[in-house]
């Protein structure tokens, strides 16, 4: 059985453990099972409990740590030292809101890091074995794979099913760098089991983790470079709002190196190779966020007739893979590697599985959001997206300085953007840069869903001041135009 490690060896660790994979677990003996869930993880774990719920007999399998990525090394972890940083960041902006310290804000790093654990620990009581069990789930720890085209094995134990979903999510992928050793580098896996501050942080990527952390760290103390082959910051996103995080990560203090390739790593030396030539940065911590990628490769697909696509299980348009039995939800399968996405992505799969539901992925609605400072969120079409469809659409946007609350809270640097279909005013997508985006972009996922028009948002109340009331103002502002464009 799979032995389950956690640095530094504490009370919220050992809670985490035993909430999430105990010491002492029995597997029974295997079985026949409606439902047989591989991966504990988000889309695991809903799947489960879904078909669970439906009166199914279901078994979940877990190598790990059930919660999967999120609860443990993800989510959970890195906004608990999210909110740590953006409490230091405005006690430091005492003086703009008419109060003043005595010194400036200090960081005690260790207290940090040892909330980020309770709060995990807190965190993954939630999806802990024995909540898996009490909602009617049988779990099975220890490594999964496949036998037949309707059978696992777990540590020995076989389980034959009628239908199957794959759910093992992703993990990091450490890119190639000369010199660079297996234990030298953190990713998202090991920088949360850090108990002093790096004096210096080098970060290689520009992704929303990168960014994420990058600003977290720069702002509990530590020197923070970060190192990006792309020219820009978070590049699936638009343009605009990249360059809006770029220009705050430098008055901040991030050292920025876009353009850069990170070509050799080692002694606390990193080399990197860019625009007019190479540049030597020094470091006490390397952390590795440059994606994600499908963790798949142990589980001997071929033996059920399943296809590996290279980035993740090959599926059809309702998440079922080459064996019909067989389905896929989450990071080990999904371009959009986000929690509530595999949450989504898993209830489809137990709907089109178990009660014939027929339904598309692509029907599916998924905002997501980088919980920088401001955080940037984003929901259905964007210029982008739109201009690789085909899609004509309108944009309106607003700046936040527009928005009272925003420029009260001193909260002002961002804007929203809600795009339409061309001459119907229906609300496609909406990109917002705001310190609550992920708070406020529900609204418009929710128009989305439901096919709302800008009239609509238009005439819907919001309470005042509130900085979602960006969303009311923009579509109170395209009135005139679209009137105008009616006529």
């Amino acid at each position: 059985m799979t032995t389950i490690e956690l640095c530094p060896d504490d009370v919220h660790n050992r809670r985490t453990i035993h909430q999430g994979h105990p010491p002492d677990w029995v597997n029974r003996d295997g079985g026949d099972y409606d439902v047989v869930v591989v991966g504990g993880g988000p889309a695991g774990l809903t799947a489960a409990t879904t078909a669970a719920a439906g009166g199914h007999r279901v078994a979940m399998t877990e190598q790990r740590l059930t919660g999967g990525t999120c609860v443990n090394f993800g989510c959970t972890p890195s906004k608990a030292l999210i909110r740590c940083a953006r409490a230091v960041h405005d006690a430091g902006r005492g003086a703009e809101l008419g109060f003043r310290l005595d010194a400036p804000p200090r960081t005690d790093f260790g207290a940090v890091m040892e909330r980020v654990r309770r709060m995990r620990s807190m965190s993954s009581a939630g999806d802990a074995v024995q909540m898996a069990e009490e909602a009617g789930v049988e779990v099975y720890l220890g490594h999964t794979r496949f036998t037949a085209p309707n059978a696992v094995e777990v540590d020995g134990r076989p389980l034959r099913f009628r239908k199957a979903v794959i759910a093992t999510g992703s993990e990091p992928v450490v890119p190639a760098i000369d010199g660079l050793r297996t234990g030298e580098y953190l990713t998202n896996e090991t920088v949360f089991a850090l108990t002093e501050q790096p004096s210096r942080l080098v970060v290689i990527g520009s992704g929303p983790q990168a960014c994420e952390l990058a600003q977290a760290f720069r702002r509990l103390g530590s020197e923070v470079d970060l190192v990006s082959h792309p020219t820009t910051l978070l590049s699936q996103d638009e343009p605009e709002a990249g360059e809006l995080i770029r220009r705050r990560f430098e008055q901040e203090g991030i050292r920025l190196h876009l353009g850069f390739t990170a070509v050799r790593a080692g002694a606390g030396r990193l080399l990197a190779l860019g625009p007019g030539g190479t540049r030597e940065l020094p470091y006490d911590a390397l952390l590795l966020a440059t994606g994600r990628k499908a963790n798949v490769e142990h589980l001997n697909l071929d033996a059920a007739g399943v296809h590996d696509a290279g980035d993740g299980v090959a599926v059809d348009a309702y998440l079922r893979t080459a064996n019909p039995d067989i389905y896929a939800a989450g990071d080990a399968t999904f371009p959009l590697k986000y929690t509530h996405a595999a949450n989504a992505t898993a209830r489809l799969c137990i709907a089109n599985a178990l009660d014939a539901a027929h339904r598309p992925a692509r029907d599916l609605v998924i905002p997501h959001c980088t919980y920088t400072d401001p955080e940037v969120a984003e929901v259905g079409l964007t210029p982008r997206r739109a201009r690789d469809e085909g899609v004509a659409i309108d944009t309106y946007r607003l700046d936040l300085t527009k928005v009272e609350r925003a420029f009260i809270d001193g909260e002002d640097e961002g804007f929203g953007a809600i795009h339409t279909r061309s001459g119907s005013g229906e609300i496609a997508g909406a990109t917002l840069v705001a310190t609550h985006a992920g708070e406020m972009i529900s609204e418009l996922t929710l128009a989305i869903t439901n096919r709302l028009t800008l009239e609509a948002l238009a005439d819907t109340v919001h309470c005042y001041p509130t900085q979602a009331e960006v969303f009311q103002r923009i579509a109170l502002q395209a009135r005139p135009q679209r009137v105008a464009a009616a006529h």
